[in-house]
């Protein structure tokens, strides 16, 4: 029984296109949610603007003006801030506001996660630690054993069984491994 690559969706097929469709569909995700950002920091300075449209109508007196000598600045600002392109503040908004790790750096977010590990206690934080050490001295021999059956198979696609199956299976060490797949 010849196994070749394109005889149907094996495992490893399978999880590639899941891990595919995961990747893409966090990218999509990712982006909708940034364009919500950006839509919210749009509205946000649109709405500051027009709070602010009082102030420069009465800015652009000459005697309001001079009377907030003190304040001046104010209309300064406000009045810088109106000619300022709001698209591109909101997206400056988002950019700033844009973290790897969500919507909060990663630093705090390994703070949050060292923190709820502390609060559970020892017991957790000692149990992740020996998954992470024996998990590759579980999985490494399972792994070699599941390349040596696809050694095997390539092999006996290759040379095409030179003696027979039956001479084939008597003298070969692992038999039994065929049916792994």
């Amino acid at each position: 029984m010849l196994r070749g690559r394109d005889s149907g969706a094996g495992f490893g097929h399978i999880f590639h296109i899941v891990s595919i469709l995961g990747v893409v569909l966090w990218i999509a995700m990712f982006m909708v949610s940034r364009l919500h950002m950006l839509h919210a920091s749009y509205s946000q300075l649109e709405n500051e603007r027009e709070n602010d449209q009082w102030l420069v109508e009465q800015c652009k007196l000459h005697e309001f003006y001079h009377n907030m000598k003190h304040h001046s600045s104010l209309c300064d600002s406000v009045e810088k801030k109106q000619g300022e392109i709001l698209l591109l503040q909101a997206m400056q908004r988002v950019i700033d506001e844009t973290y790897l790790c969500g919507y909060e750096s990663c630093g705090v977010l390994l703070m949050k996660v060292g923190d709820y590990m502390l609060g559970r206690g020892l017991i957790l934080t000692a149990c992740l630690v020996l998954a992470v050490i024996f998990l590759p001295t579980l999985l490494i021999p399972i792994f070699r054993r599941k390349l040596n059956v696809m050694a095997d198979q390539r092999m006996q696609e290759l040379y095409n069984r030179p003696f027979g199956d039956n001479h084939y299976l008597q003298t070969h060490p692992h038999p039994a491994l065929e049916y792994l797949n």
